[in-house]
C-alpha cells in the first residue's frame, strides 16, 4: 500500500510538472505571436510617415497641433491602440508601443504613459523586465550613458543618447514632467526591490 501511495504521488507530481511546462510553453509561444504581430502592426504604422513634424518652417504651436491629431484618441483607437515602436540596438530590442501602462498592455508591449508626450518633450515608456509576458525592459540595467535609443512613429524617426540612469522612488513622479527638449524617458521595476524603480533618460541626438 506504502508503495503503491509513493508510485501515485510521483505520477500525479509528474503530471503536475509536465502540465505546468506545457502551460508556459504555450503562454510563452502565444505571447510570441501577439509580439511578432504587434511589430508588424508598428511597421506598418511608422512607415505611414504622414507629416514631418520637424520641419525647420513650422512653428512650435504648428508641431503641437499635428501631434495632437496624429494621436488623438480616434486615431490611437483607429491603429489598435499601436503608436510605433522602440529599438534599442546594444542590447538587441525591438518592440512595439502602445497607449497605456495597465498590466493588459504590458503583458504584450511597451507601454507609453499617457499623461506624458508623444513626439515634442519628454516621451515617457514602461516595460517590464521578467516574467512569461512581454518583458522588454529585461536588459536595460545594462544600458550606459551615450548608449543610442531609437524611437519610431508616423511622425518620424528619432535617436536618443543615454545620459541619466538612476533608480528612483515608485512614487516619484518627477521623471514624467514635461519638458522644452526631447527626451525620452523609460522605466522599469528593480528586481527584488518592489518600492524602487530603474529610470533610465535620453537626450535627444544633435
Amino acid at each position: 500500500n506504502m508503495k503503491k501511495k509513493i508510485f501515485i504521488g510521483i505520477i500525479v507530481a509528474l503530471i503536475i510538472i509536465v502540465t505546468g511546462i506545457c502551460g508556459f510553453l504555450y503562454l510563452k509561444n502565444k505571447n510570441s505571436i501577439i509580439q511578432s504581430n504587434l511589430i508588424k502592426e508598428a511597421d506598418s504604422i511608422v512607415n505611414e510617415n504622414i507629416i514631418n513634424s520637424d520641419a525647420i518652417n513650422k512653428s512650435e504651436e504648428q508641431k503641437q497641433i499635428e501631434e495632437c491629431e496624429a494621436f488623438s484618441i480616434e486615431k490611437i483607437s483607429s491603429d489598435n491602440n499601436v503608436l510605433g515602436k522602440i529599438k534599442i540596438p546594444v542590447i538587441n530590442v525591438e518592440a512595439p508601443i502602445k497607449e497605456g501602462v495597465t498590466q493588459d498592455v504590458l503583458k504584450e508591449s511597451v507601454g507609453h504613459f499617457c499623461d506624458s508626450s508623444y513626439w515634442n518633450g519628454n516621451v515617457a515608456l514602461a516595460s517590464h523586465n521578467r516574467g512569461t509576458y512581454a518583458h522588454y525592459f529585461e536588459k536595460i540595467n545594462k544600458l550606459q550613458i551615450n548608449d543610442e535609443i531609437i524611437y519610431q512613429t508616423k511622425l518620424g524617426t528619432r535617436v536618443y543618447i543615454v545620459t541619466e540612469i538612476n533608480q528612483i522612488s515608485e512614487n516619484d513622479l518627477s521623471v514624467l514632467e514635461k519638458s522644452n527638449k526631447n527626451i525620452l524617458t523609460l522605466i522599469t521595476c528593480v528586481k527584488d526591490k518592489k518600492n524602487l524603480r530603474l529610470c533610465v533618460q535620453a537626450s535627444e541626438k544633435v
